[in-house]
């Protein structure tokens, strides 16, 4: 919570699927207005190939089965969403905090709009797509790369 922006913005929540530790965090703005799709499907118990968690999953038990190998893909795939996290931030907070000051003077004027959220959203929903992308292309590498045999 960063209690120096508005609620809408300051409050994020750093969520990621499956092992934290080998699992991009996606940030949820307080003022999202909807997850994706895939976040409704659970994947925790059974595969499931809609639900998000597996979307992450698979590249990470592969990794595991080899971690001294599978680390050398996965960390620095962590480390490419964290700086993009850290380096979009103070510009998303801004575009937010602007798009939050225009949504209350059209409430104002009679004119609701919900241009913050939509934004916030939006911002929410193309992390989680690059990020899931880009473990469903490590799952694919480290089927290749390691040669794995179950």
């Amino acid at each position: 919570c960063r209690d120096w922006l508005p609620d809408e913005v300051g409050g994020v929540c750093w969520f990621s699927f499956d092992n934290p530790a080998e699992s991009p965090r996606i940030p949820i703005f307080a003022g999202t207005l909807s997850l994706p799709q895939s976040f409704n499907y659970s994947g925790q118990f059974a595969f499931n190939e809609q639900s998000a968690h597996w979307q992450y999953r698979q590249a990470n038990r592969l990794a595991t089965a080899r971690w001294g190998d599978g680390r050398k893909l996965i960390e620095p795939a962590l480390m490419q969403f964290e700086d993009k996290a850290f380096t979009e931030l103070a510009e998303v907070d801004k575009r937010a905090a602007d798009l939050l000051k225009e949504d209350q003077a059209n409430a104002a004027a009679g004119q609701p709009t919900q241009k913050c959220r939509e934004y916030l959203t939006r911002y929410t929903a193309d992390f989680h797509a690059a990020s899931a992308a880009k473990w469903l292309e490590l799952r694919n590498q480290l089927w290749t790369d390691l040669k794995l045999s179950f």
